[in-house]
């Protein structure tokens, strides 16, 4: 029986993971803080290792020799500035010290979770990394150069770049649109047009990148091109809600990005929409997402529809109470 151990199993990809790894007859330890909700897990059939990230000593201490696989789904997504230090920590921080264990352990192969965002950027160096100016994304490009690094070191590593994850196991991102779409607080979409990732197919390439994965690789994870009226007005039918969907213009996001970051100074309460929500909001042209043939060809990776995915996040939330 091969062993994963697994960052981030609460959060929407980990936890789609989980189930993936034991289908497939994986042994699974989950690396969690000691203050994780781990009621997300109940009834899974895994083990608990408390570790904290942050800690050289503490990662060595979680991880035994010779695992087979590290998956590392875990990071902070906040787009606040004012949550830099403690970003960097979670998302830099905590992929170096995980990379140092690997190669000390003989860890098999480590798959890291990055975003599809990084790719705004391009392949920039740590240097150029350095200056992006949306936390998110600068963090995750120098977790991935930390990758990178150990793979120059030895490290048999692959690197996953999710798009828009929509799917069950999703407690804070999409389902509160769904559930604002749901109350009726919401009649006006998104600007722009993406793609968008099904939560259980990317889960499932991130086994795939572990069996087929080409080491020191990065595979796009994407799926349906779409609007974000689109995505809304999708939502909109399915949980029967009678609304037409109108997108507002990005400048209206621009300023109420300006008035939230404003009012976050003084309440020090991260704001529902920044400036770097905003960048993230802009109008990605559909060829920016022809790397995900490379995932298509080496992965087997398939994403499905937006209808599908949409339905199964809304039938898990129901099924759970949250909707």
């Amino acid at each position: 029986m091969k062993r994963a151990y697994l960052t981030g199993a609460t959060g929407c990809v980990g936890r789609n993971l989980v189930d993936i790894l034991l289908e497939a007859g994986w042994s699974v330890t989950v690396l969690h803080r000691e203050s994780s909700d781990l009621s997300r897990l109940e009834g899974c059939e895994v083990t608990f290792q408390p570790v904290d990230l942050h800690s050289l000593d503490s990662v060595r201490e979680a991880i035994p020799e010779g695992v087979d696989a590290i998956f590392h789904p875990a990071g902070n997504v906040s787009h606040w500035p004012a949550h830099a230090e403690q970003q960097w920590k979670d998302n830099v921080l905590a992929t170096r010290n995980l990379v140092q264990v690997a190669l000390e352990k003989h860890v098999g192969r480590f798959i890291f979770t990055s975003t599809g965002a990084v790719m705004l950027y391009g392949e920039v160096d740590e240097a150029a990394a350095n200056h992006i100016k949306q936390g998110y994304i600068r963090t995750k490009r120098l977790a991935e150069i930390e990758v990178q690094k150990g793979v120059e070191r030895g490290l048999d590593a692959v690197v996953t770049r999710p798009i828009i994850v929509v799917g069950k196991y999703d407690y804070n991102n999409y389902a509160r649109i769904f559930q604002m779409i749901k109350s009726g607080k919401l009649r006006y979409a998104l600007p722009g047009r993406i793609a968008f990732c099904d939560a259980g197919d990317g889960a499932r390439a991130h086994l795939a990148a572990y069996e087929k994965g080409r080491r020191g690789e990065r595979y796009m994870l994407a799926g349906p091109y779409a609007s974000w009226r689109e995505f809304f007005q999708e939502a909109a039918d399915i949980l029967g809600v009678k609304v037409r969907m109108r997108a507002l213009p990005h400048p209206v996001f621009t300023t109420m990005a300006h008035t939230q970051e404003f009012i976050a100074r003084f309440t020090r309460k991260e704001p529902d929409l920044s400036s770097d929500v905003v960048f993230l909001l802009q109008d990605v042209p559909e060829s920016f997402f022809d790397a995900q043939r490379k995932s298509e060809q080496e992965l087997g990776y398939r994403s499905a529809s937006l209808h599908a995915m949409i339905q199964e996040s809304i039938e898990w939330m129901i099924s759970v109470g949250r909707l």
